[in-house]
């Protein structure tokens, strides 16, 4: 078996169940994927951490896969992500925690780091730099960086398309997603020039033939599985909440993350095109960055594109953590 349903287990969140599996015994680490995945993305990271001396647990994040699927997307915000996770920590009886985050699951980690400070001994990011919140609203951002022109975070705002344009073909449209945002693709293919009316896939280049170099048809198949059962309304639903977010992430204040923190991606990562001077940004924000690598070649998938790079960094982290 490619994934182990023995070893799932359910956590209650406020939402309904959170599915993860957990593996290992030792300080606990929370594995926090990302937009459109599983907990099944860190499937070369559970064996290594585990066999290291650490508790992992990767759950299919609120939205995903064996998890609750609300339908209202105003629960999908970080903060309520974050106290999933906190449940997650609680249902496996831990006082101290590290969150680790790719994609989504980043912004997920690091507010776990603002919002449970006491409780989160450190948090480490793949592929999405901590920031802080926009003093502008998501329509205004929208419109500043992408005037008159196709934006996949604009095309996700309307509840309906894009549902309706993933789920025609769930393993075709995960195939290209995945393909245009790695590092076999060309540099920023997500977000070229193209006409605002667009719809997404349209406009990414094609994955050539065959099983994607850094997953295996098997593997995409298992992502399918999930999509074609429980569609892709929640995953959307993450990006349904920029204002309440960046209204949340403002409650903290400074929003400084004063726990170790540690951050790794590939040098093709497409936030960091998203976000001039991100990662620069984030060395004044964590008062305590104590890795920071990118890797060439490299693009957003980064713990399955480069998973023994990745897995080598993160182990490198926790080591220098006291837990």
């Amino acid at each position: 078996m490619i994934w182990r349903a023995q070893s799932r287990k359910e956590f209650m969140g406020a939402a309904g169940p959170i599915s993860a599996v957990v593996e290992g015994n030792g300080p606990l680490v929370i594995l926090m994927h990302g937009w459109p995945e599983l907990g099944f993305s860190y499937r070369h990271q559970i064996d290594p951490l585990a066999a290291a001396g650490y508790t992992v647990a990767a759950p299919d994040m609120r939205g995903y896969g064996s998890s609750a699927k609300p339908e209202d997307p105003a629960l999908y915000s970080i903060d309520a992500h974050a106290d999933d996770m906190a449940a997650i920590a609680r249902g496996l009886g831990r006082e101290r925690w590290v969150s680790v985050g790719h994609d989504w699951g980043s912004p997920v980690a690091w507010r776990c780091a603002l919002r449970f400070p006491e409780q989160v001994a450190a948090a480490f990011s793949f592929s999405v730099p901590h920031r802080q919140a926009a003093s502008i609203t998501a329509n205004e951002w929208f419109d500043h960086a992408y005037p008159n022109r196709f934006y996949y975070m604009r095309y996700f705002q309307q509840v309906g398309p894009g549902e309706a344009e993933l789920e025609a073909d769930h393993r075709d449209a995960l195939k290209r997603v995945y393909f245009s945002l790695s590092g076999d693709a060309p540099k920023d293919d997500w977000t070229c020039h193209r006409p605002i009316d667009d719809p997404l896939l349209k406009g990414l280049t094609p994955p050539p033939a065959g099983p994607l170099s850094f997953m295996t048809d098997a593997e995409l198949d298992v992502y399918t599985a999930a999509f074609v059962a429980g569609g892709f309304h929640g995953p959307i639903n993450w990006y349904r909440n920029w204002d309440a977010n960046e209204a949340q992430a403002r409650a903290y204040g400074d929003q400084r993350v004063r726990q170790p923190a540690g951050f790794f991606a590939g040098d093709k990562e497409i936030v960091l095109t998203m976000f001039p001077g991100c990662v620069e940004d984030q060395r004044g924000l964590c008062d305590d960055l104590r890795l920071e690598r990118i890797v060439p070649g490299a693009g957003h998938w980064i713990q399955q594109e480069r998973p023994a790079e990745a897995t080598a960094a993160l182990l490198e982290f926790l080591g220098s953590v006291s837990l």
